[in-house]
């Protein structure tokens, strides 16, 4: 948990001086590549909180593998901040809040939807944009298939879930009878 707000805040910093639109993506794209990198590549973890290897050390494998990867200068510098400050543990919990933050800051957001059945192109279509009109979000999709849900679709976006299954209305249904009202 404590890696979850420490990591929002140095996300927050990123955000701050990330600048324009475009390149706020592109910098969550950096830092996401180079979180992937630690989490993929436990040894290189490993030599990076190494107490006995040098701080100097640590800073020229961060320079090299930020250059490697074609990151911004600011992506350099953050990582060898981070670096500078035991923190770069913590870059996947930073990776995951500057995209939330980023998201936010941008009007953007995924919608986790699921189906009972497959949707046809055009009905994805139309439900982006009723989704789009009803949160003022740039919505994205993500889909799942389940059939216990029977018809209808159960959406997800953020902390707000809208239930509109089939299985859900007679769930409703059943408890009200059962209440009597």
């Amino acid at each position: 948990m404590t890696g979850g707000i420490v990591g929002r805040r140095y996300a927050k910093a990123l955000l701050n001086l990330a600048g324009s639109d475009k390149n706020i993506e592109k910098i969550g794209e950096q830092i996401s590549d180079v979180a992937n990198l630690f989490q993929e590549n436990t040894s290189l973890m490993g030599v990076m909180l190494d107490p006995n290897v040098s701080k100097n050390k640590r800073m020229d494998v961060i320079g090299e593998l930020t250059k490697k990867m074609a990151c911004q200068d600011l992506v350099t510098k953050y990582c060898r901040y981070l670096t500078d400050r035991n923190r770069i543990d913590i870059i996947a919990d930073i990776s995951s809040a500057y995209d939330t933050l980023a998201s936010e800051k941008l009007g953007k957001a995924t919608a986790s939807v699921t189906v009972a059945l497959k949707l046809t192109k055009k009905e994805e279509e139309n439900l982006q944009k009723q989704l789009s009109a009803y949160t003022g979000k740039d919505i994205s999709l993500t889909f799942k298939v389940d059939p216990s849900i029977m018809g209808g679709a159960i959406t997800s976006i953020d902390s707000l879930v809208l239930d509109g299954s089939i299985k859900n209305k007679l769930n409703l249904i059943r408890e009200t009878i059962s209440k009597g009202n």
